[in-house]
């Protein structure tokens, strides 16, 4: 499959991790908001084709997917153009900047019968269905927890009034909407919608947040739901049962999960060996794709939908307001 990518930043270069990995995928162009940027992404990467606007590389019609690595605010925008063209887009998360956009992108893929996929990490990797059957070992759950915070390298130049894009409500940019987001789809792959959320984040002055916490409510327990950009946690996640725990390393790359017994503090590795992730995501879109769907097995447009209309209602309660939202 012959893939374009659109934005040069560093999830660009994981993309191109995952892609030397995976015999059926070829990178054939890049597209930058200059010309300097992608030739110097194309020199590194060994990529025929640069351009300096997507619908420049649209046009040339030398490729048969894309993957959309932009400022968040424009994820709808650059999906839907290649979406009404019937090209495959493979949009890195968050899929767009709410709920309604959501929806425009995932109407549009049904109408022009094209393949759409989020990248939300965990839901492709191999451990997360391990995660996923194992929860019967630990019982009747009793309570979660699942954090993920990292001091972002950007905070500093914020704190220098240098206003980077990180964090800028503008471009639908936040915690929430970077990190937040791989553990709202943590918990809802593993357990579905909640019956209700609630929502609380820091905001900056550029209306944008910092950090957050959510509680996500179930049937018979409830689910903590924490992420920050300014400040560094272990970021390690517990499923907590009448009969054991569930540990997972890493929320939005999990590479080890361990049960451990409540009886007998017996430990248990449960997780496997995994590639670079990205391998998984490129995969999965190849597989579906060859087998006439228009969405993932693993991240359905339903689990979508759920998301992130879980983080537009978090983000209302906490007063985040995009300019796209109605």
């Amino acid at each position: 499959m012959k893939f374009g990518l659109i934005g040069t930043n560093f999830v660009s270069e994981f993309f191109m991790n995952g892609a030397n990995e995976h015999a059926l995928c070829n990178v054939v162009a890049v597209s930058d908001v200059t010309m300097a940027g992608a030739k110097a992404f194309a020199d590194k990467h060994n990529i025929e084709h640069s351009f300096d606007d997507y619908k420049k590389m649209c046009d040339a019609n030398i490729c048969d997917a894309v993957y959309i690595a932009v400022p968040n605010g424009l994820h709808a925008q650059i999906s839907l153009y290649f979406l009404q063209r019937k090209i495959t887009v493979f949009c890195e998360k968050p899929l767009a900047a709410n709920i309604d956009q959501v929806n425009e992108m995932i109407a549009c893929a049904k109408e022009n019968n094209t393949y759409l996929q989020e990248g939300l990490i965990p839901l492709y990797n191999p451990n997360f269905k391990i995660l996923k059957d194992s929860l019967p070992m630990v019982g009747k759950i009793r309570q979660a927890t699942f954090n993920f915070s990292k001091y972002s390298s950007r905070y500093d130049a914020y704190l220098r009034n240098e206003n980077p894009t990180t964090f800028r409500a503008d471009l639908a940019n936040g915690a929430i909407m970077d990190l937040g987001v791989y553990i709202f789809a943590d918990v809802i792959g593993l357990w579905g919608k909640p019956v209700s959320i609630e929502g609380r984040c820091t905001l900056l002055d550029t209306k944008a947040d910092i950090a957050g916490t959510s509680i996500f409510e179930y049937p018979e327990f409830n689910v903590s739901l924490s992420y920050s950009k300014a400040s560094d946690t272990n970021n390690i996640c517990e499923i907590c049962g009448e009969l054991g725990i569930l540990t997972i390393d890493f929320p939005s790359q999990p590479k080890t999960i361990t049960f451990t017994d409540r009886l007998t503090q017996e430990k248990t590795i449960l997780s496997v060996p995994v590639f670079e992730n990205f391998y998984y995501e490129i995969d999965e879109m190849i597989k579906c794709i060859n087998q006439g769907k228009i969405q993932s097995d693993l991240c359905p447009f339903e689990t979508s939908i759920a998301v992130h209309d879980c983080l537009t209602q978090a983000r209302k309660m906490a007063n985040i307001v995009f300019p796209c939202d109605k």
